[in-house]
């Protein structure tokens, strides 16, 4: 079984895979964060301290991920199976 894709394509369809992961996790925390007070009826469970990681960890390491994809598959050209 041959494939029309080289390896570099297919790492970076992978890192764009995982980068939207992240970024929907990133979301997901952030938005969970936010509405926590809400949820438990106080102001104590507002994200702080060792908590704040999760931005550069969610988004920093997705958009890089992102953009480390985007070059991956920059030079893929539409060709034919041999």
């Amino acid at each position: 079984m041959k494939f029309n894709l080289k390896m570099n394509e297919l790492i970076g369809l992978f890192m764009l895979f995982l980068s939207g992961i992240l970024i929907g996790m990133g979301l997901y925390v952030t938005f969970w964060g936010a509405n926590r007070p809400l949820l438990f009826g106080s102001m104590e469970y507002l994200l702080r301290g060792k908590e704040f990681i999760i931005f550069p960890l969610f988004y920093g390491l997705g958009f890089v991920l992102w953009a480390l994809g985007h070059i991956e598959l920059k030079e893929a050209m539409p060709r034919r199976r041999k």
